[in-house]
């Protein structure tokens, strides 16, 4: 019996310590004019403590908005609050970047209102945008530990009706295990139940 609970702890322990990843679906307007009918994008956010994995995917934004409209930032709001400039600023290295453009980086504040700690600028120049149907990736290491709290995407290149630029936060949040963990849970599962069976035999 002493066995089971104590595995029993563990398995509790090692799930309740697992990273998790945690995806975003952009639709919800937080400044601007225009409301899309739908989502328009979605970020994948996997990690925990001081490093973190980033994979920003749009949808069809030229039906959703207009021709040639692209995310041109994302704000990032933490827990706690940081600051990337500053006497006590938080250093943040990007590395790994992939897919829809070929530079990202990040710098102080930058969102419609206050409260946002730091923003990822996606692409640089006219033939470097995210754009509709595109997908970025990049790695993002921070040197404390962070927890995100919000985000909101910058859209930009819409026509003067729809307001020439919005921002938009997320309206979805979906937790989801990570392999690792998951297997770890599965693991112990089978590990309580061939200790509950020896005990039965006993």
């Amino acid at each position: 019996m002493k066995l089971l609970k104590s595995l029993l702890a563990s398995c509790l322990l090692l799930s309740s310590m697992s990273s998790q990843a945690a995806v975003e679906y952009f639709g919800v307007l937080l400044s601007g004019d225009y409301a899309p009918s739908s989502s328009f994008a979605s970020l994948s956010v996997t990690g925990s403590g001081s490093v973190y994995d980033f994979t920003l995917t749009t949808n069809n934004l030229n039906a959703l908005f207009t021709s040639g409209a692209f995310i041109g930032r994302l704000v990032v709001e933490t827990d706690p609050d940081i600051s990337l400039v500053g006497r006590n600023a938080v250093t943040l290295d990007i590395s790994n970047l992939s897919g829809g453009v070929t530079k990202l980086s990040a710098s102080n504040a930058g969102g419609p209102t206050g409260g946002w700690d730091f923003s990822f600028v996606l692409g640089q120049g006219e033939a470097n945008r995210l754009t509709a149907n595109e997908s970025v990736s990049w790695r993002a290491t921070f040197s404390q530990d962070v927890t995100f709290t919000n985000y909101a995407a910058h859209v930009q290149g819409l026509t003067t009706a729809q307001g020439g630029s919005a921002w938009y936060t997320p309206s979805v949040v979906t937790p989801v295990p990570e392999p690792e963990s998951l297997g770890m849970f599965a693991l112990g599962l089978g590990l309580l139940t061939l200790s509950a069976r020896r005990q039965n035999k006993k």
